[in-house]
């Protein structure tokens, strides 16, 4: 670029990163999936085209090694910067705490990256869904022992479940649709939803669902109650310690320090090859690369783009690629109190023909994004049918609109970031709104950069204080349901930060989710993200492919856009 970097590019330009999303083929969703899915044993495929997600049976239980037989021990040290707020699995919403979900805790059901579009048993050996997609019998495996010694039970699904529903948290949602459960016996479940879902699969996928020791958590003021919200008291304890079935134990947390985790002698499949593994909250990609070189880390989470490409030229760390379902977006509050002029639809609608897309994506990312036409990913079902619905860079119909909106002269507006924070793709908070403060300046709007501290960002953000803010979204799931229901449905996690009620789109996301036809649930979605983009509270800015550092002694290190990565997998030599 050199000369060509405009003003705020060369100001912060320190921390951008360079990422490269690969289209991710048809998506998660529908009949397709379920298709597959009804019935006892039905067997895994592997389709040569882009198709919807398939279950496959669980494999046998692997036979147990000694963890004291296992090679390629030691410490594993992740530098990256942090945002953990709890490590509670029914309360955790960031995007570090899946890491730790992943390896203390186990789903019914997950996903086995590179291939992301087909779901496996895990906790459940056996499924059946009725043909109404209402409800859906789990059958657990045999012999899974929690890290306590406590077999796992249905009882403790059922815990586990209820407890996410009732503590009424960001994740809670998940959970709504689940009218009742029942447990003919130790081994099996049977959940029926309030109304027909084809996405409720797929949601299993999601660490919220993680089965807790439901004994352990009671223990410690767990209840799984109406009330919990305010009668709940484990989340202190789960903070530091886990109540999982997963290859490793919490043994530890410290804020904007550091997260540990060993392994779980008593795991009850194939032990883990690491014996630790510390997370530490190093917000500093020069200094992740130096760590990483110096062989005081094992994996460096946010290079960026400069620091990837020297990295990998000198051939002092490998880099691992991989797909993710992140996207950044720009969030613009509707109410007249907080968000004062933006609470004109033409005023959003301005901001979103100024904002120069293909800058951020060239410039910040160097052509390695995509950018889908709305807030939900592109590779997910009714993303493509709603590319019409595309708002492109187009400043004089900006102005046209912002003149409309009685607003020719422009206006205030503050918007928010966090301080020293990195956006999903690694690309330096500062950095982007930086950048779209200067898009809008170009159409008269003057804009005041507000930097907070990360979490205090995400909290009044999460609490509607915020006129106008940027923020990632990383997958609960993979499938649209994903992010149509917190978008776009009034009092649902992201719109109610922003006060967006627009009842037709509502309508139409709820539909999809309970429509089994995939032809139909895409026309749905299609149509539920033009309205969406019409009101433009939210603007999706890019979608980004994950590059992350790790040294050339690791391996079996694969990116899961879920989780991060399943640490049991990986290994030193």
């Amino acid at each position: 670029m050199g000369e060509q970097r405009s003003a705020w590019l060369s100001a912060a330009m320190h921390r951008r990163r360079f990422l490269r999303l690969t289209a991710l083929g048809a998506g998660l969703a529908g009949a397709g999936l379920l298709g597959a899915c009804r019935g006892a044993s039905p067997t895994p495929t592997a389709p040569a085209t882009p198709a919807p997600a398939q279950q496959t049976p669980a494999a046998p239980a692997p036979a147990q090694t000694p963890a004291s037989t296992i090679s390629g021990g030691g410490t594993f040290v992740i530098a990256r910067l942090t945002d953990t707020i709890t490590l509670d699995p029914s309360r955790q919403y960031e995007l570090t705490s899946p890491i730790v979900m992943g390896a203390c805790y186990e789903r019914l059901v997950t996903i086995q990256p590179p291939d992301i579009r087909t779901i496996h048993l895990h906790l459940a050996e056996k499924m059946d869904i009725s043909q109404d997609v209402t409800t859906y019998t789990f059958t657990l495996r045999q012999g899974v022992r929690f890290a306590s010694g406590n077999p796992l039970t249905s009882a403790d699904v059922v815990f586990s479940f209820n407890r996410l529903r009732e503590l009424k948290d960001n994740p809670s949602w998940l959970a709504d649709i689940i009218q009742s459960m029942e447990t003919p016996d130790e081994h099996t479940v049977r959940i029926t939803l309030t109304e027909p879902n084809a996405a409720f699969l797929a949601m299993l996928v999601s660490p919220n669902f993680s089965i807790l020791d439901s004994a352990v958590v009671k223990e410690h003021g767990g209840t799984d109650q109406p009330g919990a919200d305010k009668s709940d008291t484990a989340t202190e304890w789960l903070n530091q310690n886990s109540a999982g079935s997963g290859p490793f134990i919490l043994k530890g947390w410290v804020k904007e320090q550091e997260i540990v985790m060993e392994r779980n002698p008593n795991y009850w499949g194939q032990p883990a090859a690491l014996e630790r593994v510390i997370i530490r909250h190093i917000p500093d990609p020069t200094t992740q690369r130096q760590l990483l070189e110096n062989g005081d880390i094992d994996a460096a989470h946010n290079l960026d783009a400069d620091l990837i490409a020297e990295v990998e030229q000198a051939g002092t760390a490998q880099i691992v690629r991989g797909d993710t379902l992140d996207t950044e977006y720009f969030a613009m509050h509707t109410s007249p109190e907080i968000g004062k002029e933006l609470a004109d639809k033409r005023v959003r609608q301005a901001i979103a023909y100024a904002i120069d897309y293909d800058g951020i994506i060239q410039q910040i990312l160097r052509g390695a994004a995509v950018r889908p036409p709305s807030v939900i990913p592109s590779g997910l079902l009714g993303v493509q049918e709603a590319e019409d619905a595309r708002y492109r860079t187009d400043p004089q119909r900006a102005r046209q609109l912002l003149a409309e909106a009685g607003l020719a002269n422009g206006f205030e507006l503050t918007l928010t970031y966090s301080s020293g924070g990195t956006e999903v793709g690694g690309v330096s908070s500062e950095v982007l709104a930086s950048k779209i403060a200067d898009d809008l300046s170009k159409i008269g709007i003057r804009v005041t950069l507000d930097p907070r501290a990360p979490d205090v960002r995400l909290a009044d953000y999460r609490a509607g204080k915020l006129q106008s803010t940027i923020s990632g979204w990383t997958p609960d799931f993979l499938d649209p349901h994903g992010w149509a229901i917190p978008f776009g449905v009034p009092g649902e996690a992201a719109a109610r930060r922003v006060a967006y009620n627009n009842p037709q789109v509502a309508d139409l996301f709820q539909r999809a989710a309970r429509t089994a036809d995939p032809q139909e649930r895409a026309r749905l979605y299609a149509e539920g993200q033009r309205l969406l983009n019409e009101d433009a509270p939210f603007l999706c800015l890019y979608q980004p492919k994950a590059q992350i550092a790790v040294g050339k002694n690791v391996q079996g290190y694969v990116f899961d856009p879920v989780i991060g990565v399943d640490l049991s997998k990986v290994r030193k030599s």
